[in-house]
């Protein structure tokens, strides 16, 4: 092959190579479809559906739209190439505008016991379901009701236990009593016992006009543990107390 047809070849591979590229260009140009702008789109809903875009971006080739339309709001996914709309959904809005519920003052659940007894006292317990814990004497026994916060509905009420149910005590209740009567006279609120590795003891509480005492006394000597005062002005003092 001479070189005059080589030559010839090329230029042939060349002007097809061009007219191939200038093609592609006219086409491009001309026949491909324009992209949707995102305010085309949006325009593009409302006059589709009516209402209000309230939100839109863009991810890419899709436009992500909320349209507000008779108080509902509905997401819409649009594709920026061929304006087809690709999805459409009911939008899930929290309502931000229900008041939470507002739990009861410690004075409303004092209102709610107030027959039940005398209340020693009202603890809020925040959780999950938030509680106050409420401790009530009546007839020298002690009662801890818990009840729901926001309600007032009673969930759990204890007695505290008086007697050691073993039977393995020297002293009794009514003689812890005494023991602690002797000490301080006054109006006893509570009598419960708790149970120990040495024996177990007794909890008393005498209320008088200055304050109250909680008397702890040892449920087989009888010995005074610890008494503890509590002051009208609330400032607990602590006194007496004894190792075993």
């Amino acid at each position: 092959m001479t070189n005059y047809f080589k030559l010839m070849i090329s230029l042939v591979i060349m002007m097809v190579a061009i007219t191939a590229i200038v093609i592609w260009n006219i086409q491009e140009r001309f026949f491909k479809p324009e992209q949707l702008t995102i305010q085309e789109a949006s325009a593009k809903v409302e006059k589709l559906y009516g209402g209000t875009i309230e939100s839109f971006e863009q991810k890419g080739n899709i436009f992500y739209l909320t349209l507000q339309r008779q108080e509902k709001a509905y997401d819409l996914q649009i594709d920026m190439n061929t304006g087809n709309i690709t999805k459409m959904n009911l939008a899930i809005v929290e309502n931000t505008d229900e008041p939470a519920t507002q739990l009861k003052t410690k004075k409303e659940i004092q209102a709610l016991f107030q027959n039940k007894g005398t209340i020693q006292s009202i603890t809020l317990q925040q959780s999950e379901v938030p509680t106050y814990k409420i401790e009530i004497t009546e007839n020298e026994t002690l009662k801890i009701v818990t009840v729901n916060a926001k309600t007032g509905e009673v969930l759990s009420e204890q007695v505290k236990q008086q007697n050691n149910t073993k039977n393995e005590t020297i002293i009794s209740k009514n003689q812890a009593k005494n023991i602690a009567l002797s000490q301080l006279k006054g109006k006893v609120e509570y009598i419960i016992f708790e149970e120990s590795s040495n024996g177990g003891y007794y909890l008393i509480e005498i209320e008088t006009e200055e304050k109250s005492s909680t008397f702890q006394i040892h449920a087989i000597s009888g010995k005074i543990l610890s008494v503890t005062h509590e002051k009208d002005d609330d400032e607990d003092d602590e006194d007496d107390d004894e190792d075993d």
